[in-house]
């Protein structure tokens, strides 16, 4: 009898473990912590689970965002705050000059304004390059160059509600009309509904110099007339960049005689010193400067440098909220690998840090590849020396865009000329995790691999640990706007709660089959006695 019952608990617990090797067996790949591992059973199971988990949302090659008449271009992307996100682009459906246009999708791959995009600006002549921002209410805020007034551009905005509709001046409010061309306008959000613009302005009649306006929520100019000058100084100011300071303010950098930042409050005072902060003054020609956040009210600044007199390497720098220099007098060194290294981008890593990714000319003659970087707060490297590949594959990837994943990483997409002769360019994209590690597929999970360009790809997160991208796509024989989402596990709503449970209810009956069994052991042994 004794055995019997022995028996019973036995198949019973066999029968508890064969759910429980089921749900490892097929969940393992998307929740490795179901399952103890070493480091490396670990590193394979997370790459195994980016390729099974993380994944193209929306229709295969993209789903087309605007696909009117004649040219689309040049599209800009931010999120929508609710996983879904806003583009805007220019747009020459006329047929007779540029206008500005915008859509909305949302998480599931939905338009959700008029088809082809609504109206921003078509105001006379040509509009160009759009930039975009959150309004922080499901809306954006779209800032242009405009050459309505005849042979000189002026800067304009215009805010678009999470509907669709304007909320402005019908094509948009005037942020400069000085006289002589302003271009290049940049944007940042300021907190409460409205946006801070700079740009670089001709109004001296001698060289470019760096601008920059509040406009409030409701369209409504806040600063001087026309603009508060960030840096008026001899020689050309170009190539400005700006982001928020988390007060109400922003931080600017731009390319004059060196790399040089200014940071703006909400009153509109500027706060460095006069004509900006000296980021980086080494000998030898800078390019492009680009900044993110360091979550203190500074910035990290990373640029291209040939200081070295015989290519460009990337540098970095950061700067507080004070304007005081953080790091290595004129940067610290990103890469200076052989070949030359161009257009650094960079996110923040959610800790004071960023990553960086530019392309890179260090193959020589097989093409230009992709690589990135991670720099913590204190300025110390992370990651290899000289940068981690992102993709190695034939002929050149170029001009790489990037995104927080939201656990210290990125999400990194670019163009790819590997099966140029075949379909032409093509948009890929890359994971890479705090600890540096590549997670996709090897080379980048394709996005879009159609006949004819796809090119200038423009990325934004999701808010969920993915990503949405935009680009430039030819497959029409025209240039149209398409769309595709990188999606995260945790967009498979459900799984991890019913496996947790099952895995939970499982080992609870398991203990307790084993304290069934123990107390029967026990029971025959004192009867034996």
């Amino acid at each position: 009898m004794m055995r019997k019952k022995k028996l019973k608990v036995l198949v019973l617990i066999l029968f508890l473990l064969l759910p429980i090797e089921i749900i490892t067996s097929s969940y393992t790949n998307k929740f490795p912590f179901l399952l103890v591992q070493s480091d490396e059973e670990i590193a394979k199971t997370e790459i195994k689970m980016s390729l099974n988990s993380f994944g193209i949302d929306w229709l295969p090659d993209g789903t087309p965002i605007s696909t009117a008449n004649n040219s689309q271009r040049n599209p800009q992307i931010c999120s929508d705050g609710a996983g879904g996100a806003i583009i805007t682009w220019q747009d020459y459906r006329s047929g007779s000059n540029y206008d500005i246009y915008a859509q909305r999708i949302d998480s599931s791959g939905n338009l959700q304004w008029t088809a082809d995009g609504v109206v921003i600006c078509t105001a006379s002549d040509s509009q160009y390059r759009p930039e975009i921002c959150s309004d922080g209410a499901g809306g954006a805020i779209i800032t242009w160059y405009d050459y309505r007034s005849g042979l000189y551009s002026d800067i304009y905005a215009q805010r678009v509600n999470h509907l669709g509709n304007i909320q402005w001046t019908i094509n948009g409010t005037a942020i400069c009309t000085a006289g002589e061309s302003q271009l290049e306008s940049q944007l940042c959000s300021n907190g409460a509904g409205g946006a801070i613009i700079t740009w670089i302005d001709y109004r001296s009649g001698s060289n470019y110099d760096i601008y920059v306006q509040e406009v409030s929520s409701s369209g409504g100019i806040e600063w001087n007339i026309n603009g508060t000058a960030i840096c008026t100084v001899n020689n050309d100011q170009i190539n400005p960049q700006i982001f928020s300071d988390g007060s109400g303010g922003a931080i600017i950098t731009w390319k004059g005689a060196g790399i040089y930042a200014q940071r703006i409050d909400s009153s509109g005072n500027l706060k460095w010193t006069v004509n900006g902060t000296a980021i980086c003054t080494a000998n030898g020609d800078k390019r492009i400067p680009q900044l993110c956040s360091n979550g203190a009210g500074g910035a990290i600044i990373t640029w291209f440098d040939y200081r070295s007199g015989s290519n460009y390497d990337i540098y970095v720098q950061e700067v507080s909220s004070s304007g005081g220099i953080e790091w290595n007098i004129n940067g610290t060194a990103i890469c200076t690998a052989n070949g030359d290294q161009y257009a650094p981008q960079l996110c923040s890593d959610g800790s004071g840090g960023a990553i960086i990714t530019w392309y890179d000319g260090r193959s020589g003659s097989t093409g230009r590849n992709i690589y990135s970087q991670s720099i913590n707060s204190s300025g110390n490297i992370q990651w290899t020396n000289n940068g981690v590949a992102i993709c190695t594959a034939n002929n050149d990837q170029w001009v790489p865009q990037l995104c927080s994943d939201g656990s210290g990483g990125a999400i990194i997409s670019w163009y790819d000329n590997r099966n140029i002769d075949i379909t032409g360019r093509d948009i890929y994209v890359q994971l890479i995790n705090s600890a540096g590690n590549v997670l996709w597929i090897s080379n980048g999970l394709a996005i879009c691999t159609v006949n004819n360009d796809q090119i200038n790809p423009q990325i934004c997160s999701d808010g969920a640990g993915g990503a949405i991208i935009t680009w430039n796509d030819g497959r029409s024989e025209n240039d149209d706007i398409y769309a595709q989402h990188i999606k995260s596990p945790e967009l498979e709503g459900g799984e991890i709660p019913f496996v947790i449970i099952v895995a939970i209810v499982s080992f609870i009956g398991i203990a307790v089959l084993i304290g069934i069994a123990t107390t029967l052991i026990i029971k025959k042994r004192r009867k034996i006695e």
